[in-house]
């Protein structure tokens, strides 16, 4: 497993700056660029996971309206 020299906190500002432009990939530390594309995936996967909830939640509410 890999583990990240920084904190959540730093790492969420580090994605902060790159989202805004203020940081580019190129200027970002090899270890430092592997974290924050894991933090991405993360994200992606919780994103993922909620729309599927939803999904369901929302043909469950469907089938309730049907009887």
């Amino acid at each position: 497993m890999h583990y990240s020299n920084l904190s959540n906190k730093e790492l969420l500002e580090l994605q902060k700056k790159y989202r805004s432009g203020l940081i580019k990939e190129k200027d970002i530390p090899k270890n430092q660029l592997k974290d924050l594309k894991e933090l991405y995936k993360k994200q992606i996967k919780i994103i993922n996971d909620s729309i599927e909830e939803d999904k369901r939640k929302i043909i469950e509410i469907r089938k309730k309206l049907k009887k």
